[in-house]
C-alpha cells in the first residue's frame, strides 16, 4: 500500500497548521499550549484520513487473494500505455496466463490450497517481470501481464523462463503445477485490449491442447 494519500494530507495539514500559527503570533503575539495541541490533532486528523484514502485506493486495485492489480485497473490504465507505446515507437506485450488443471487442484484438495497455488503464481510472476510491468489477476485462475515497450525476443525468455520458474512450484505444494500462455503484441496484431486478449487466449489454447496431443501421440508409439 502506497502513502501517498497520507504524505499529502499532512502536508497540507502542516503547512495549514504553520500558517495559522505564524499569522498568531506575528500580528497577536499568540503562541500557547491551545495553538500546538490543535495542530497535533489536525496531523492526526489527516494522517487517518490520508490511510483511509490510500486503503480505498489500494483495495480498488489490487485482489486481495494475490496482490496482483485488478481487471478494472488494466481496463482502465491500457489506453494510456498504448499512448506510451505510440509516442515512443515501441510494442506493447500482452502476456495471457492460464493454469491447467485448476478445478482438479481445487476439488482433489481444497479451495484452500487453490489458493495458495495462485498466490504463488502471482508472486512467481511479479518477481520474474519488471516493476514497470503490470502483473494481473484476470479472472479466476487466469493471469494478464502487460509489458510496455517489450519486443517479442524478450517475451520469448520471459515465457521459457517462467515456465522454468513454475516448475519449481511444484516442490512447494502437493501435486504438479503447470500453466500455458499465449501473448499478442500491439499494434502488430490487434489495437484493442479484447483484442489482443482473443489473439493471446487463442495461441494460449493452442499451445495447451497442441502439447497435450503430441503427449498422447508420443504414448501411443
Amino acid at each position: 500500500m502506497k502513502y501517498t494519500g497520507r504524505i499529502v494530507s499532512l502536508l497540507i495539514v502542516m503547512i495549514s497548521s504553520l500558517g495559522l500559527i505564524v499569522y498568531n503570533y506575528i500580528f497577536h503575539g499568540l503562541l500557547d499550549v491551545i495553538h500546538v495541541t490543535v495542530s497535533a490533532f489536525y496531523l492526526f486528523c489527516g494522517w487517518w484520513l490520508g490511510k483511509q484514502y490510500d486503503k480505498i485506493k489500494y483495495l480498488s486495485e489490487k485482489d486481495l487473494l494475490t496482490e496482483c492489480y485488478t481487471r478494472r485497473f488494466v481496463m482502465d490504465k491500457f489506453p494510456k500505455l498504448k499512448s506510451i507505446s505510440d509516442r515512443k515507437g515501441q510494442q506493447l506485450i500482452l502476456f495471457l496466463i492460464d493454469v491447467n488443471n485448476f478445478k482438479s487442484i481445487n476439488d482433489q484438495h481444497d479451495h484452500a490450497m487453490g489458493d495458495r497455488v495462485l498466490q504463488l503464481i502471482a508472486n512467481t510472476l511479479k518477481s520474474i517481470f519488471r516493476k514497470s510491468d503490470y502483473v494481473v489477476r484476470w479472472g479466476g485462475d487466469e493471469f494478464l501481464i502487460l509489458l510496455p515497450c517489450t519486443d517479442e525476443a524478450r517475451m520469448q525468455e520471459q515465457q521459457s523462463y517462467l515456465h522454468h520458474e513454475l516448475q519449481a512450484l511444484s516442490g512447494l505444494v502437493p501435486m504438479t503445477v503447470t500453466v500455458s500462455a499465449g501473448y499478442a503484441v500491439y499494434p502488430n496484431e490487434g489495437i484493442g485490449l479484447d483484442d489482443l486478449i482473443k489473439i493471446a487466449d487463442k495461441k494460449m489454447y493452442t499451445n495447451k491442447y497442441g502439447n497435450q496431443a503430441n503427449k498422447e501421440r508420443r504414448m501411443s508409439l
